[in-house]
């Protein structure tokens, strides 16, 4: 049974098509990585899972439940968490206290003093910590950690809300070597209890983490397949890796 389904999604804006017939389905604790030349409409599928836009037509299935259209909030509560390509962290809070804003649901500031002291989020703050490698920095205020650090914040703040499904875009941009390294072993881990789709150029990474590949071009369905299988795709190579099969 399919944890996610997206089925023949288009989207235009005006008279220009981004999303033409796109169609994917998505098994429960799978990493996917969605790659694809610029423009080939990876961001824009991402912002129509999660209601920052609308399609045009087509469906959106997530756990056998029809969220197409719905608005962003909305299919949050359902278990979609993102984290964007740049990071969206309070630089002037800790570690811990970028965690404890993103555990809470409300905006009640009383409510979340009383929260952060509820048995649930001692125990998803350790959880978090564990994936994140965090824990010696949580007393640190967040604008002074290294870019790595702060994604892996910014990937720690999405999984305080207990997301069923996690959407990342270019998780590792701008990182070094060894904080990739760090990061494709955070993916390796999440994906035994999570579903992720991740949004990527680096196929060095690429073929660290993914389950399945799906390749977009011009809005639509290229391929889709293990890495192997998508690497010898001479369709593909001939579209985004080129001619060599080299990113």
């Amino acid at each position: 049974m399919s944890f996610l389904e997206i089925r023949n999604l288009c989207k235009s804006f005006d008279t220009v098509s981004v999303i033409n017939d796109f169609s994917i389905e998505l098994v429960e604790q799978t990493l996917c990585c969605l790659v694809g030349p610029n423009g080939a409409g990876k961001t824009t599928t991402m912002d129509l899972v999660t209601g920052r836009q609308k399609p045009t037509s087509g469906q959106i299935i997530f756990c056998d439940d029809d969220i197409t259209g719905l608005d962003e909030h909305e299919i949050a509560r359902r278990g979609i968490g993102r984290k964007f390509q740049v990071p969206a962290v309070f630089r002037d809070l800790t570690v811990r206290q970028n965690l404890e804003v993103a555990y809470s649901r409300s905006t009640h500031p009383l409510k979340n003093l009383f929260r952060f002291r509820a048995p649930g989020f001692a125990d998803k703050l350790d959880e978090v910590l564990s994936v994140t490698g965090l824990g010696g920095r949580l007393n640190i205020e967040a604008g002074i950690l290294s870019h790595g650090e702060t994604q892996w914040l910014e990937i720690g703040m999405v999984l305080m809300q207990n997301p069923r499904l996690l959407l990342l875009d270019e998780p590792v941009a701008g990182m070094t070597e060894s904080e990739i390294d760090k990061t494709a072993e955070i993916f390796n881990n999440l994906k035994r209890t999570n579903s992720l789709v991740v949004v990527e150029h680096d196929m060095a990474f690429v073929r660290q983490i993914a389950d399945v590949v799906t390749v977009m071009h011009m809005g639509s369905l290229l391929a889709q397949g293990p890495i192997s299988e998508i690497e010898a795709n001479e369709r593909v190579r001939e579209v985004y890796l080129g001619e060599t099969g080299e990113a």
